[in-house]
């Protein structure tokens, strides 16, 4: 009865967790625009439409049916603790969080780029460096704050976000395709600005931000126990998560092009001038106004919603004896301050690192992650008791209650593995052109997983013998 009361009070529902979902991988099309100016404009479209079936489709699946069955603080460190053992799952949790590190401090430095972009055209002069990195850590301390009113609040703050960043999106859409395009250029415009081949670069560039914005599936699951009901609602939200932000890039895009199909314009921030283009110079300063707000409310939501995510990962390796247990103090909304604190701070160091070397590190650690997940996912098809016997028959006291069986996905045996290929395969290609184009940072990302097993074997003499002996605590 207990255990049915708290299901009933768990704070996130299917809307909340939608919301969260496109906060998490998306947030709109923002971050965008180079990949346009890198690639060209079909290019751009082709990758946008061909990438969520080869790399999202199999994480949004893998995800909900581990979510869906395995609703436990952590999400991917516990799967993969579960399926191999606590060495693999600690390098999955430490380097899930290792991710976390640079790819949180995107969302400020990408809203610092999109409001040096925005404020001449409001104020007539340049936003200096200072003033500029003054906003992101500004940004970063009030979305902590935020935080700390607890996850209800968060989903809540979640869906309303979700609508606002939307909203200028949807009229630049349908103002596009009212107006002729407002550059008479020939339709080889959309292609590659310079019309020579496309070296590595472009493609680097061009594969990183779109796998970036296609990212975070599996991250919503770190917070399933305040999921209500969550083998019916992870399935329902993943799915129409994923419909919806690829429609949210593909149209927004393709409106674009048919302003301005110049890709050489193009560059991060752009679509705050493409509103502008859209509804008409009368209109210019108010809508080049809303969509820089917006830009500013999309990239803060992220940031805000993402993390919800990201704060359970150092709670499970505190949980399971690896860090400090005061990590896992919480205040009276819920919220795990102290965690709070301890990921701002760290994210308050790497937002001086530039945009594009967080995003070739964001991807490699991304990857590394996720090949684990794939092998949780294969080895728990195939010795399905030892998750049963970790939750306490998760599935059963699911059909007890009268609930549907977890979401499975609808292949079994060898016809599984593509789903777990498709996207590893994707991702070695983005690992060959990243480690050709920047062979220093990837090193270091390299490197930075190396101390996962190191760290392992140091917390690991210290951790406390009660915890270790009951192999960890699966909550």
């Amino acid at each position: 009865m207990q255990a049915e009361k708290a299901k009933r009070r768990a704070p996130i529902g299917t809307l909340g967790l939608l919301a969260l979902i496109f906060l998490t991988v998306s947030g709109g099309p923002y971050g965008l625009e180079p990949m346009v100016a890198s690639i060209g404009g079909r290019a751009t479209l082709a990758l946008l439409l061909v990438v969520p079936v080869l790399w999202s489709l199999p994480i949004a699946l893998m995800a909900a049916e581990l979510a869906s069955a395995l609703p436990l603080l952590g999400g991917y460190y516990q799967w993969v603790r579960l399926a191999a053992g606590d060495f693999w799952g600690f390098q999955e949790g430490w380097w899930g969080w290792l991710f976390t590190w640079v790819d949180m401090p995107l969302y400020p430095v990408l809203c610092g780029a999109i409001m040096r972009q925005g404020w001449p055209m409001f104020t007539g002069h340049a936003l200096s460096n200072a003033a500029t990195m003054a906003f992101v850590l500004s940004f970063i301390w009030l979305a902590a704050i935020l935080n700390l009113r607890g996850a209800r609040f968060i989903s809540r703050y979640a869906m309303v976000s979700s609508v606002a960043v939307m909203a200028p999106f949807v009229a630049l859409v349908l103002a596009a395709w009212w107006r002729a395009p407002a550059y008479a250029v020939p339709a080889a415009a959309l292609g590659h600005a310079s019309g020579q081949p496309l070296g590595w670069a472009g493609w680097a560039v061009a594969l990183s931000t779109v796998m970036w914005n296609y990212a975070g599936w599996d991250n919503v699951a770190t917070f399933a126990p305040d999921v209500h009901r969550p083998h019916h609602t992870y399935p329902r939200a993943l799915f129409w998560g994923l419909v919806l932000i690829t429609l949210g890039y593909v149209l927004p895009v393709a409106a674009g092009l048919h302003l301005d199909p110049v890709a050489a314009h193009w560059s991060n921030g752009y679509f705050v001038r493409l509103g502008a283009l859209a509804l008409g110079t009368r209109l210019a300063p108010a809508v080049a106004l809303t969509m820089t707000l917006t830009a500013i409310l999309s990239a803060w939501a992220q940031y805000t919603g993402q993390l919800l995510y990201v704060v359970p990962l150092p709670m499970s390796l505190a949980q399971d004896g690896f860090l400090p247990r005061w990590l896992l103090g919480r205040n009276r909304h819920g919220a795990a301050w102290q965690a709070v604190l301890v990921c701002t701070v760290l994210y308050s160091l790497f937002v001086w690192v530039s945009f594009t070397n967080l995003l070739a590190l964001d991807v490699l650690f991304d990857i590394a992650g996720l090949s684990l997940e794939f092998v949780a996912l294969w080895i728990l098809r195939r010795r399905p008791a030892a998750a049963t016997a970790a939750v306490g028959a998760n599935a059963k006291a699911a059909a007890q209650h009268g609930e549907p069986p977890p979401f499975r996905i609808p292949l079994s045996g060898w016809k599984l593995l593509p789903v777990c290929c498709a996207p590893m395969g994707l991702a070695v290609a983005m690992l060959a052109l990243a480690i050709k184009q920047q062979p220093r940072f990837a090193g270091t990302a390299v490197a930075l997983l190396a101390t996962g097993p190191l760290l392992y074997w140091f917390l690991s003499a210290r951790r406390p013998a009660a915890v270790a002996a009951a192999g960890g605590s699966y909550r």
